[in-house]
C-alpha cells in the first residue's frame, strides 16, 4: 500500500499518530510505502519517524515540499490566515511521485486509521480518478463557488486517487484552471479545487473511511438543520460510521476546545489519540499548549455554556448568510481587481 502525507517540524509529532495507528492497524500489508512532503522536517525529525517505521517494518520516503502554487502556476492569493497553499500537492500527486506508484491514498496528518484498510485499498474505482467521503457542504455553497449541483462535495483531508487516471485526465490543469477562473480566491482551499476538477469523477466511499468530528459532535439533524445539506449520507451510515469508523478525522468544530493533540482539548477522541501517541517518539512530550487569543477564548466559553439549540441557530445563520455574503463580496472584489490589472 502506497501512503502519502504532508507535515511541518511542528506537526511531526501528529504525524508520528497518525503512521502509528495506520501501522498498527495494517500489520496485515506485506509493504507499506509512505511518502512524506516536508516543510520542512529535521533530521531529528526523521530519525524519530524512521525509528517509528522501523518497528512495523515500513519505508518512509521524504521529498521536500515544492512551492505548489509557483511551481503549476495556479495563481492563488490568500485568502484567509491558516489557509496555506502546500496542500494543493495532494493534487499534484502524479506529478510529484515516482511513476512507478499508479495509486496513492493521502490522509492528513490529523488522521487516525482504527481498522485495516485492505478493502479500501482494493476498491475498484470503476474508472474513477478518485474516491472520497462526502463533507456537508450547505447548498448556497454549490453555485457559490460554480460547483455543479448534481455532484457531491467530498471532503478532502482522505483522497484514494488513481494516478494513471488521473494524469491521462489531466486534473491538475482542470485545477488549474479553476483557480483562474476564480483569479486566485478558492475559498475552502484546495477542497473545492479537487471538487471542481473532479465533479461526477469520484466515487463516493461509505462514510467511515472519513469519520469527521461533525459527524459525531452533531446529531443528524442537528448536520441538516445547521448546514442545509440536500446531497448527503442517510442517517443509518453516518450513525454507523461513527460506531466502527476506519478512519477518524480529528477535524475542528465551533463546539470543541482545540484539536486532540492540544492538552487541554475536549474532543471526544482524545483519549484514543493519546492511545497511539503511546506508540511514537513522541509520547512522554506534553500536548500542545493553548495558543488562542483571549477574543476566540471568550467567544468558545459562550458556545460551552449557552443552550446547544441557541448556539446551533446563531451558527447556522453565520454559516448560511454571513459567510455566504462575505464570500459574495470577496469574490466581486477579486474579480474587479483582475479586470483591473488586465485592462
Amino acid at each position: 500500500m502506497n501512503v502519502t502525507y504532508h507535515s511541518s517540524d511542528l506537526f511531526a509529532p501528529v504525524l508520528a499518530t497518525s503512521m502509528a495507528s495506520l501501522f498498527e492497524n495494517n500489520k496485515s500489508f506485506d509493504e507499506i510505502h509512505v511518502y512524506i512532503f516536508e516543510n520542512p522536517l529535521s533530521d531529528e525529525n526523521k530519525d524519530k519517524l524512521n525509528q517509528l517505521a522501523g518497528k512495523y517494518n515500513r519505508t518512509l520516503h521524504f521529498i521536500p515540499m515544492p512551492d505548489v502554487n509557483k511551481v503549476e502556476n495556479l495563481g492563488l492569493k490568500d485568502v484567509r490566515a491558516g489557509w496555506f497553499f502546500n496542500s494543493y500537492m495532494k493534487l499534484y500527486l502524479d506529478d510529484l511521485l515516482p511513476d512507478d506508484v499508479e495509486r496513492i491514498l493521502y490522509l492528513d496528518s490529523d488522521i487516525l486509521v482504527t481498522d485495516d484498510l485492505t478493502e479500501l485499498w482494493n476498491i475498484d474505482l470503476k474508472g474513477h480518478c478518485a474516491a472520497g467521503v462526502i463533507d456537508c457542504l450547505g447548498e448556497k455553497y454549490y453555485e457559490l463557488l460554480g460547483l455543479n449541483k448534481d455532484a457531491f462535495y467530498c471532503n478532502s483531508g482522505m483522497i484514494l486517487e488513481d494516478l494513471k487516471a488521473w494524469k491521462q485526465k489531466r486534473i491538475g490543469d482542470k485545477v488549474r484552471k479553476y483557480c483562474g477562473e476564480n483569479g486566485g480566491y478558492v475559498f475552502f482551499m484546495e477542497q473545492t479545487a479537487f471538487n471542481a476538477a473532479l465533479q461526477g469523477d469520484i466515487l463516493i466511499l461509505n462514510p467511515k473511511y472519513n469519520m469527521y468530528s461533525m459527524m459525531e459532535i452533531l446529531t443528524y439533524d442537528e448536520v441538516m438543520k445547521l448546514r442545509h445539506v440536500k446531497r448527503y449520507y442517510q442517517r443509518n451510515e453516518i450513525e454507523e460510521a461513527v460506531k466502527n469508523p476506519a478512519i477518524v478525522h480529528l477535524t475542528n468544530s465551533f463546539l470543541i476546545t482545540n484539536r486532540a493533540w492540544y492538552a487541554n482539548s475536549n474532543h471526544p477522541r482524545k483519549a484514543l489519540y493519546e492511545k497511539y501517541k503511546m506508540l511514537t517518539p513522541w509520547k512522554d512530550e506534553p500536548g500542545f499548549k493553548d495558543t488562542r487569543k483571549r477574543k476566540d477564548k471568550i467567544v468558545q466559553f459562550f458556545v460551552n455554556h449557552l443552550p446547544k439549540k441557541i448556539v446551533l441557530v446563531i451558527a447556522s445563520k453565520l454559516y448560511n448568510n454571513y459567510r455566504v455574503k462575505k464570500i459574495k463580496r470577496t469574490i466581486i472584489d477579486a474579480q474587479s481587481k483582475n479586470i483591473i490589472e488586465t485592462e
